[in-house]
């Protein structure tokens, strides 16, 4: 059995799809609320608890073999921030998976951890990846750099707005990687034994500038390239511009800066081969991750795919009803 956390997310989604095409067994930390219908068709089972919740990773890790971890904070709330979900939150997983006796823990942590000193994001992947080096767990951390998905979040603003903010600096060099990439590589980590003990850093097979990336993004789906730019320097007064509207925002740009503003350069053609996958070429992946939505945008998932309501739970077994057949769960947390 393969816990993987994270699961309804960007990332966590593909992990979960690519984890199931091969038949494996998955497990979905889902906290309670969530939105995770959509994973219904992979046929994947589902273990209700929460990364702030200790007690309940020790029961989501019953007969566990391998963990996946690629929960994140994308938007911090006064009970979900990166100190209680990246750093404490996963301090509690690699212990639970080390009382349970776990095989093997791949941790998605990110890119910029040298030079976000200050940026909670960072300093929280930071005391994760620490503690799990320390733990005596078997490992792998992949530390990804920007995805091609978030290029295609900001060519969707230019379709919707025929402008963009285009963060950092536009000369600063990257190795996009698409998310499903990204989800194979986790896959493979699980038994390829170059990368046990390791920490890697991944991306795609092609190095390029932002302003490269953003404007190819841009063409393969036949938008124009039209965005105004901040440097660090005015990126950093916004961020303590925002700091009265609470930490959120201030945390975000401060995130932002360090993405956009250091090279994060990777030989994407040597990450292909030590993982054994053909990346996908960055046009390629372009189109994908623009046309593509995530199944949570889709309006008509929630009658087609839907598991049930939320409740509080064990570990279910999915299987098909409708929604007017389940019974109300209580209400999802507003965090």
């Amino acid at each position: 059995m393969i816990l993987v956390t994270g699961a309804t997310g960007r990332l966590g989604h593909q992990i979960v799809r690519a984890l199931r095409s091969v038949g494996l067994d998955v497990r979905c930390l889902v906290r309670k609320g969530s939105e995770y219908y959509w994973l219904n068709d992979t046929g994947t089972a589902y273990f209700f608890g929460d990364l702030r919740d200790p007690e309940s990773l020790s029961r989501a890790m019953r007969g566990v073999k391998h963990v996946v971890a690629a929960h994140g904070v994308r938007t911090e709330s006064t009970d979900n921030h990166h100190k209680n979900v990246n750093a404490e939150g996963s301090v509690a997983l690699f212990e639970a998976a080390k009382k349970r006796g776990v095989a093997h823990v791949v941790y998605v942590s990110c890119a910029g951890i040298e030079h976000g000193a200050d940026v909670p994001l960072f300093t929280a992947k930071r005391a994760a990846e620490e503690a799990l080096v320390g733990s005596g767990l078997s490992y792998t951390i992949l530390r990804p750099g920007i995805f091609v998905q978030n290029f295609a979040d900001l060519a969707r603003r230019v379709e919707a707005n025929g402008n963009v903010f285009l963060p950092g600096k536009k000369e600063t060099a990257v190795n996009p990687v698409h998310t499903r990439d990204l989800a194979l590589m986790c896959m493979a980590s699980l038994d390829l034994a170059s990368v046990k003990n390791r920490i890697v850093h991944v991306g795609g097979p092609e190095t390029m500038t932002v302003g490269d990336a953003f404007r190819r993004m841009c063409e393969a789906n036949g938008l124009p390239a039209s965005a105004w730019n901040v440097p660090p320097s005015a990126l950093k007064a916004v961020a303590a511009l925002a700091r009265p509207a609470g930490r959120r925002w201030t945390n975000r740009v401060k995130a932002l800066d360090v993405l956009y503003s250091h090279d994060c350069v990777v030989d994407g053609p040597e990450i292909g081969k030590l993982f054994g996958i053909p990346l996908a070429p960055f046009e390629e992946a372009a189109v994908a991750a623009f046309t593509e939505r995530h199944p949570s945008e889709d309006p008509t998932a929630r009658d087609e795919k839907v598991v049930h309501r939320q409740f509080t739970a064990t570990i279910y077994e999915p299987g098909v009803i409708k929604w007017d057949d389940l019974p109300a769960g209580p209400p999802p947390r507003q965090d």
